[in-house]
């Protein structure tokens, strides 16, 4: 009878009703279980969160250890018609002259002038070889019923352009009515010119072939006539420049590192500017605001997550995390006020002092939030006046490890003890809530197969009983109808 409901016919009860409410109470731990096992999800999940956001906070600290983060440069030009220029981290404070002689070019080559409507005439193949000898392509011509000048050169062009050698085809409309098909070089400076000729594994593009190959560059004009040469309309050029004395030639436009972490935009021909590198503060103070933000994040989320009501209120974990995380931020760095390390030679011990603080200016504790506020001002004025202490408040190695080691170097030490992949704190509490988890889903795929069981159980007394009545009511109505048969014979 497993599985068969027969809901009131007898007994004129809701029998489905009944067994759905019996159930329901049945199912009370197993709830209980399932609000557990999410609870202890969401939890996992949060965890995660905050160990990507520790995971960033490090990043950032890290950053801070190292001189370069500290050598942020820019760089300006005298006249940024003539030159334009950008600085790397490695780019050394100082004064640099650039006298621009040549602006480098790309070299043009064009083909002879056709009138759009006429028939073409021309037919055959020539070669088309570039990209250092690795693109080789044969670009077909041919006549026929219909095909004008124009369609021939859209072909032209559409073919030389797949082809991705290292030239562009383009057409132009020279005069009314009147087109020609120009090739430009993909790069500028000599190097990347456009030849007649067999072709080589080099850097320059070649248009070439046999003697009917040679014929047909002729006959489109793209060759000058009886030699192998191009028709050219703007020959390729390398630029040419004088750095601080130093005669330089290049295929570029953008000359790189010629002086070590700039790079130096070549924008006008017979011009000259003077570029000045200088150490940028604003920059600096960047990379410190990425410090002060990621820490902001962090302390954010543990503590909107441990308060009074929250997911994870009183957490210990948490609390000891925040509370770790305050301490590397306030402590003092090269020893004890008035008692410093005698190899610690920076001016400041406290990030306060350079315009980081927590919780400036709050006194009642239930407006506190844990977050460091940065008084940029005050930060680039510090660092102006002692970058090297601004420095070493952040990356001094210290003699006793966390105790008196700079704030960046400590985060480092410290949050990795969090952080560490499978034996880190939080990797250790992820560990805990994977195998709370799991325990929760035995026991609920355990419980759920009793509770199976259990209505299976109750489907069957259930349309046992029916059946049972119905049985009874039919042999009531048996008798009554045998009663009533006595009575009538009499």
């Amino acid at each position: 009878m497993s599985g068969i409901s027969l809901t009131g016919l007898a007994s004129g009860l809701n029998t489905s009703e009944m067994i759905e409410a019996l159930m329901k109470i049945e199912k009370i731990p197993y709830t209980s279980l399932e609000t557990k096992k999410n609870a202890i999800a969401g939890n996992q999940t949060l965890i995660r969160n905050l160990n990507t956001k520790i995971l960033a906070l490090r990043t950032t600290a890290t950053e801070l250890m190292y001189s370069t983060a500290f050598k942020q440069s820019s760089a300006i030009s005298s006249d940024t018609s003539t030159v334009n220029v950008t600085a790397s981290e490695t780019a050394a404070p100082g004064s640099y002259s650039v006298q621009v002689g040549k602006l480098a070019q790309k070299h043009v080559v064009g083909s002879a002038e056709f009138k759009a409507d006429d028939l073409s005439t021309l037919s055959g193949t020539f070669t088309l070889k570039g990209k250092n000898g690795s693109v080789s392509k044969d670009i077909s011509i041919s006549t026929g019923a219909g095909i004008t000048n124009q369609k021939m050169l859209e072909k032209l062009r559409d073919d030389i352009n797949s082809a991705k050698a290292g030239t562009t085809a383009s057409i132009i409309e020279t005069s009314p009515g009147n087109l020609t098909l120009v090739l430009t070089a993909d790069n500028f400076g000599e190097d990347s010119d456009i030849r007649i000729g067999a072709g080589a594994a080099d850097s320059h593009v070649y248009l070439g072939g046999d003697t009917d190959a040679l014929n047909l560059l002729d006959d489109l004009g793209i060759k000058k006539a009886g030699v192998n040469e191009p028709n050219t309309k703007q020959e390729a050029q390398n630029a040419e420049a004088i750095v601080n004395g130093i005669a330089i030639t290049s295929g570029s436009n953008t000359l790189k590192n010629i002086v070590p972490g700039l790079t130096i935009d070549l924008l006008k021909s017979n011009s000259s500017s003077t570029v000045t590198v200088n150490t940028d503060a604003t920059k600096v103070a960047s990379k410190v605001q990425a410090f002060v933000d990621a820490y902001n994040d962090a302390v954010t989320l543990i503590r909107e997550s441990s308060a009074k009501g929250a997911v994870m209120q009183g957490d210990s974990t948490l609390r000891m995390l925040q509370q770790e995380l305050s301490d590397l931020v306030n402590g003092t760095v090269g020893g004890k006020f008035g008692d410093k390390n005698a190899n610690y030679a920076g001016a400041f011990s406290m990030l306060s002092e350079i315009g980081l603080e927590i919780d400036k200016g709050i006194t009642s504790g239930s407006q506190m939030t844990g977050k460091i506020s940065f008084d940029k001002d005050k930060f680039i004025e510090a660092f102006k006046n002692d970058s090297d202490s601004v420095f070493q408040l952040f990356a001094y190695d210290g003699t006793e490890g966390e105790k008196d080691g700079g704030i960046a170097v400590r985060m480092y030490q410290s949050l990795g003890t969090w952080t560490k992949s499978n034996t880190g704190f939080l990797a250790y509490k992820l560990s805990g809530y994977d195998s709370d988890i799991k325990m929760i889903t035995e026991q609920m795929d355990s419980m759920n197969m009793r509770l199976k069981s259990k209505e299976a159980k109750l489907q069957a007394q259930f349309a046992a009983m029916e059946s049972a009545l119905s049985s009874l009511h039919n042999q009531q109505s048996w008798l009554s109808s045998q009663i009533a048969s006595l009575s009538y014979s009499n």
